[in-house]
């Protein structure tokens, strides 16, 4: 990373000089790490995609990660998936169908789906994959989120049956998150919890292949050519991790990388007047929030959550951060396009109440809590820093607590109130990657079973939540659904604060302009297999 980082310097200094766009390729092999032979790549195309992000992946096993999906879609599979219009479509599965009684969804699996390594997916992976995931016993992150599986039968080699106890209205919907990622058993038994923590421990079916990982620095993925979507586009794809926004934005305009994401508002507005470069946006699932630590003495109160959520002024801290990106205030615990949505209006900055609350709560003159913020997230420590002086307002001493990368990752590591740290709120990103209130709202706010943050970070407990999200889950009637997701986003929202939600995040990657093809689902997962990169 220092060394592409110096790279992309130096560049820049050359732009500076010559007032023109770079020269760079990123598919020369002292880029990219390419060998830039160009085997089957179409004529006249590049056969490396590069791009620069800004964190890099904790581990590569789908049941674990809590990164975002950037490239866990790319190496492994799905039973089914969402396609580019946000349908739910087959994936390692070409069809399915579910029983009378609405308790066996039984799916029948594609023939010579081959893993990376060569082997064939059959029913006894996926059984392996689930077996995994719903041991109770030895819970991995994600055990909780598809706990209303029972148990996964074989029916035979290509076909296979997720059993529930009760009718499950999010079956679909969930098993389109990452934690369904399909596994080789043989790597299931070989690796165990060590699986996806290095390349040799990595075995997918997607459509490339993990090939080298350098961690903080970059990963290298290759083209599986016996996809069983057909071989992709282009052969090789390079992720350079670049945590600094300015040195992303750099690589981009000097020409380093084919694209980048997590540039901040102001490079893309100055970008897109670049003629060799593109913006790519569109509304995305996510947003950020301050999320309240519920285990908090103080915080714990819901009127002084309510207090401080009215003393914030979401739409200036939106417009100044965010604005120039296109991005609104969120009016809800969901985005617009989630089922089970309902707009409940930005919450206005009130202070008078903010102070009314707090005197209620018996703390007229505020209180003091640490506020955790972390450049994990784009502009998190700015926001931060705009919270605090509005919570100044209303005698609220906020201090600020800048995190890293890996402290921000182990605070969400099954920790019990007692062992975790000393933050009245702290910021997060909370995205909806199923379109679905099961994962977007049931993983994050029910009640934790074990006491535990490995999903529901800030310990938030609502005995009327529980009963709606519960609810909800234990049937298919829609209309029944729908409503549930939407009274629980009243409480959530407004009566019981789980936090003081933000902007609305767009999904934004900022491209070459010898990019083709570059497209992504509306939960923000990209299109790898149909990237093309022009030659100049």
């Amino acid at each position: 990373m220092k060394r592409f980082i110096a790279a992309a310097l130096a560049a820049v200094m050359l732009l500076s000089v010559t007032a023109c766009g770079g020269s760079g390729d990123p598919s020369s092999p002292a880029a990219s790490g390419s060998s830039g032979g160009g085997a089957g790549t179409e004529a006249g195309y590049q056969d490396t995609f590069t791009i620069a992000v800004n964190n890099d992946q904790e581990i590569m096993d789908g049941q674990m990660n809590v990164s975002n999906d950037l490239v866990l879609p790319q190496v492994y599979s799905y039973l089914i998936k969402r396609d580019l219009d946000g349908n739910i479509v087959g994936d390692v599965a070409e069809s399915w169908e579910v029983s009378e009684d609405e308790l066996t969804w039984t799916f029948h699996l594609k023939k010579g789906v081959k893993f990376h390594s060569g082997k064939e997916l059959t029913a006894a992976d996926v059984k392996a994959t689930y077996d995994r995931l719903l041991n109770k016993d030895d819970p991995v992150r994600y055990t909780q989120t598809m706990g209303f599986i029972d148990h996964c039968e074989i029916v035979d080699d290509y076909t296979i049956q997720l059993v529930t106890l009760e009718p499950a209205g999010p079956m679909e919907a969930s098993l389109t998150l990452r934690a369904n990622t399909l596994l080789n058993k043989d790597y299931i038994d070989k690796y165990g919890k060590d699986l996806g923590k290095d390349v040799a421990s990595v075995d997918g079916t997607g459509p490339f292949k993990l090939v080298e990982w350098n961690k903080d620095e970059d990963m290298h993925l290759v083209r599986h050519d016996d996809y069983f979507g057909g071989p992709a586009a282009t052969e090789n794809i390079v992720i350079q991790i670049v945590p600094e926004a300015a040195a992303r934005s750099i690589a981009i305009e000097s020409h380093q990388v084919y694209a980048a994401q997590g540039i901040t508002a102001e490079e893309v507005l100055r970008l897109k007047d670049d003629p060799t470069i593109n913006v790519f946006s569109i509304p995305g699932p996510g947003c950020h929030l301050f999320q309240f630590n519920c285990s908090h003495p103080i915080v714990k109160d819901t009127k002084i959550r309510q207090a401080i959520s009215y003393a914030l002024d979401r739409e200036s801290l939106v417009e100044t951060l965010y604005g120039a990106m296109g991005e609104k205030p969120r009016d809800s615990v969901a985005p617009a396009a989630a089922f089970g949505y309902i707009n409940l209006g930005v919450i206005k900055q009130d202070q008078e109440k903010a102070r009314q609350l707090l005197a209620e709560a018996g703390y007229p003159d505020g209180f003091e809590m640490n506020l955790m913020c972390t450049d994990v997230y784009t502009k998190g420590v700015q926001a931060g820093e705009i919270a605090a002086a509005q919570l100044a307002e209303v005698g609220i001493k906020a201090n600020i607590v800048t995190v890293d990368r890996a402290t921000f990752s182990a605070a969400w590591n099954g920790l019990t109130p007692e062992e975790f740290p000393d933050w009245g709120m702290f910021l997060m990103g909370a995205g909806y990657i199923t379109l679905d209130g099961d994962e977007g709202l049931k993983r994050r706010f029910a009640t934790s079973e074990d006491g535990k943050n490995s999903n529901n970070y800030g310990f938030y407990s609502n005995a009327e939540v529980d009963q709606l999200l519960n609810g909800a889950a234990a049937t298919t009637d829609r209309e029944a659904r729908e409503k549930a997701y939407q009274r629980a986003a009243e409480i959530l929202y407004l009566e019981d604060p789980v936090g003081c939600y933000l902007n609305c995040r767009n999904e934004t990657v900022v491209l070459s302009a010898q990019v083709e093809g570059f497209d992504m689902t509306p939960v923000g997962i990209y299109d790898w297999p149909n990237i093309k990169v022009r030659k100049k």
